[in-house]
């Protein structure tokens, strides 16, 4: 039976006394904070949980606040995940907050804090609706996956930069372990942002300093894929950015999908690394462009300013995420990763989403405090970011040097490491000299909300942004109510497109095998069991009412010259 956490305090409180009374045991910390990852592992040879030991010496003023994980990557409470807490050399007591425990013991005492982390309860098959990634500690009988931000206790009085080592014990034989935590020169930062994975993965060297770790298979793509598309998109980054990404750990994940034409991936960068999670039927382009994404994050805001601390993060994530998306795509095309096809293929996806996003007019502040709760707000931050850049890019390229959002950013770049300033200020401020108007840009379009206005000639070397009504998206039937009842349909629309199809209420869904969600112009196909039968309907989700939405319609690319012009305009 699980104790609630001020209950397992309690026990511990008592039982840290007892030991603090007797010759401590802790040991002197080789560094300003000392971690070791020890997987406990059943007799079949079956992961159960991970034991995690802090080295440190504690605060001069004898008493050492630890904050626990808590909030991060759209989960809360990860505290909850952390057992049996004891210390060494200090008396555990419990907190009126339950994301903090506090240490008493001699000042500056040298003190080990132990814990167990237990494993979120993830089945490795998706249920329909399901996003694939995941941050909070993931065990399972043949691996694990641990985020820094869900199982890493920080001392409050210890600051980001305190020197810091990393160790692992126990792994069993014939298993594999990979971390960017075994990179050199580690900090208690670089400890909280970090990834680690064990088990049955296959560790692959993709050559300068570069490892994958991947488990499982994936129906579109082996190992040498793998390694091919890292190394393409490795390459991508560090010509777009002119530095090298030095030592980076990618790892691999699979997961099974809901239904043969349902997919889903995801992942987060973690500076040196990002973790990969995707669905074993994701199709090439979308790896790549996730792997391409994640990488970017080693840029950016990694050495372009970081976030500020003063401002919630999710209200920086416009430029974070956004310029993350602006800076890997154009990377791929510089690199002939990408075609303009492809380039403008993924442009117009992210537009229509913005068109027909509800939030779209939602005040930055507004935007951010639903971000972790609302996938529409979360996704608006990319959306919204990657226009602006577009948006910013024109402004640039028309202004007196015509100049570039990549000229931009590598000033940002060469700035950031004397100017010690976050990537939104750095960015305004490097904007300013080139254009003012790019500062009343970040107010009307980030700020307040308003509809990001591009140009029709935006990149007329490629073609043409054009405007064009269409039918609104609409299933037909009400997807919520269909899963809360247990995956029977419910709510459909007499006359509208479901209905037209032949669904009705009370027939089960076994997932969706196709189609675009949000997409009225493409075909949607939903498998379902009508009394036994098992059914695939196919319809165009075409409701009654019309939208306005825009596109980037391309020109005439055949000619070898226009071609190349417009790969030139998207390199710049």
């Amino acid at each position: 039976m699980r104790l609630s956490l001020a209950r397992r305090l309690i026990v511990a409180a008592i039982s840290a006394s007892l030991a603090a009374a007797a010759p401590s045991g802790a040991a002197e910390p080789d560094a300003g904070l000392a971690l070791t990852y020890q997987p406990v592992v059943a007799a079949d040879g079956r992961f159960r949980a991970i034991d995690v030991t802090l080295r440190f010496r504690g605060a001069a003023s004898g008493v050492t606040i630890i904050d626990l994980p808590n909030e991060w990557g759209g989960f809360d409470k990860l505290y909850t995940y952390l057992d049996d807490m004891r210390a060494e050399n200090a008396m555990l007591a419990p907190s009126a907050d339950p994301a903090k425990i506090a240490l008493r013991h001699a000042p500056g005492a040298p003190i080990v804090l132990r814990y167990r982390v237990r494993g979120a309860d993830r089945p490795e098959q998706l249920q329909d609706g399901e996003v694939v990634n995941d941050y909070r500690p993931l065990i399972q009988p043949t691996w694990f996956h641990l985020i820094g931000d869900a199982v890493v206790a920080r001392p409050e009085h210890l600051d980001g930069d305190t020197p810091a080592s990393f160790s692992v014990r126990g792994m069993p034989a014939g298993t594999r372990f990979a971390s960017d935590l075994e990179h050199p020169e580690l900090t208690l930062d670089g400890l909280i942002e970090s990834i680690a994975v064990g088990g049955d993965f296959r560790l692959i060297d993709a050559g300068h300093g570069a490892r994958l770790a991947v488990r499982g298979s994936f129906a579109t793509r082996d190992d040498a894929g793998w390694t091919q598309s890292f190394r393409r998109v490795a390459a991508a980054m560090s010509d777009y950015w002119g530095s090298d990404a030095g030592r980076y750990l990618v790892t691999i994940i699979p997961f099974a999908p809901p239904g043969p034409g349902a997919t889903s991936i995801g992942g987060t960068g973690r500076g040196d690394a990002f973790a990969f999670f995707a669905t074993t039927n994701a199709l090439p382009e979308m790896l790549d462009r996730l792997m391409a994404h994640e990488m970017a994050h080693s840029w950016v805001n990694v050495r372009i300013g970081g976030f500020s601390e003063k401002v919630p993060e999710a209200e920086q994530f416009w430029l974070s995420e956004g310029f993350t998306d602006f800076t890997s795509w154009r990377a791929l095309v510089r690199a002939g990763v990408w075609t303009p096809e492809q380039y403008f293929a993924q442009f117009n996806d992210a537009l229509r989403e913005y068109d027909t996003s509800p939030l779209r007019a939602a005040p930055n502040k507004e935007a951010a405090g639903l971000f972790w709760t609302d996938e529409k707000a979360q996704r608006l931050a990319y959306l919204r970011g990657m226009l602006f850049a577009h948006w910013a890019d024109d402004r640039l390229r028309r202004a007196p040097g015509g100049s570039s959002m990549r000229d931009l950013l590598l000033a940002m770049q060469a700035a950031a490491p004397a100017a010690r300033s976050d990537a939104v200020t750095l960015f305004g401020a490097e904007a300013q000299r080139r254009d003012a108007a790019i500062g009343e840009g970040i107010a009307r379009f980030i700020d307040r909300g308003e509809p990001i206005a591009l140009p029709a000639d935006m990149l007329a070397a490629c073609g043409t942004l054009r405007q064009f009504e269409r039918p609104v998206f609409d299933r037909g039937f009400d997807v919520d109510a269909t899963l809360a009842n247990g995956r029977i349909i419910a709510g459909v629309a007499r006359g509208g497109p479901a209905w037209q199809a032949g669904m009705r209420d009370g027939m089960t869904l076994i997932g969706r095998s196709g189609g675009e969600i949000g997409n009225s112009q493409s075909e949607i196909a939903y498998d379902l069991d009508d009394g036994g039968t098992k059914r695939t309907l196919r319809y165009m989700p075409q409701g009654r009412a019309r939208e306005t939405v825009r596109e980037f319609a391309l020109g005439d690319l055949s000619p070898p010259a226009a071609r190349r012009a417009c790969v030139a305009a998207l390199s710049r």
